[in-house]
């Protein structure tokens, strides 16, 4: 679960400052979860928040287990290290074993012989598929995704969906895309940010319908703030 008390933040979006969250209380039982809004270009900012990925300016956000990282966000994977360290920093986080997760990334990349190579020399797809296959080597109370849900019909993406809903069942997802089609197949009820709060909607086809999705600036292009192994390590991730 996570809780939001008291949350107060207003965070510098697009050159001026958005009154984000005001004063909210705020409980997300075990669920799966549409993230809607008629504002989703603050989608990436409510996440890092939900994420502990940002502290607000006031209150404080609380995870009952662990949360992943936002999944899809193309700021993950950026820097001169290469995959074999980035897994096994990662594994030293949520201690987790390095070598089964290495042998577990191997086995879902197109590639996996990018692993010894930076990651700032990857193509695009392997560092989509890399984020994804990563996020299934910890076991993650709370998954968060921003962006659509792997979709293309390729061998990467019946492996990772099979073992994803191996993961998901019992716990949490925090879906943010575009894709209405993936809100429909994986949620069941929408998580509604209006009016600088949040809350939940039972009746997800009547969310879906009144803040109907739509593709944000940063799902266009990714434009803002890197995830590194820097964010990676000021423990917001629970462990």
């Amino acid at each position: 679960m996570i809780s939001l008390t008291d949350v107060t933040d207003t965070p510098k979006l697009f050159g001026s400052e958005l009154p984000l969250l005001a004063n909210v209380d705020f409980d997300l039982p075990q669920g799966r979860y549409a993230l809607l809004s008629r504002t989703p270009e603050v989608h990436r900012t409510v996440i890092d928040v939900l994420a502990g990925l940002r502290p607000p300016r006031e209150g404080y956000v609380r995870h009952n287990g662990r949360v992943s990282w936002p999944l899809g966000r193309q700021g993950f994977i950026r820097g001169k290290v290469n995959g074999l360290q980035m897994i096994r920093f990662v594994c030293s986080l949520y201690g987790v074993e390095a070598v089964p997760a290495i042998d577990l990334v191997s086995d879902l990349l197109t590639a996996p012989d990018h692993l010894a190579k930076p990651m700032e020399h990857w193509p695009l797809y392997t560092r989509q598929e890399f984020s994804f296959a990563l996020a299934l080597a910890p076991a993650c109370d709370v998954y968060i995704i921003e962006g659509a849900i792997p979709f293309e019909p390729c061998r990467f993406t019946r492996l990772w969906l099979a073992l994803f809903e191996e993961r998901l069942v019992g716990r949490t997802l925090i879906l943010s895309t575009y894709r209405q089609n993936q809100m429909a197949d994986y949620c069941i009820k929408g998580l509604v940010y209006e009016r600088s709060s949040l809350r939940i909607e039972d009746d997800l086809d009547e969310c879906i319908r009144r803040y109907p999705a739509r593709r944000s600036r940063s799902e266009s292009a990714d434009t803002g703030e890197e995830l590194t192994i820097d964010a990676l390590s000021g423990g917001q991730f629970g462990v």
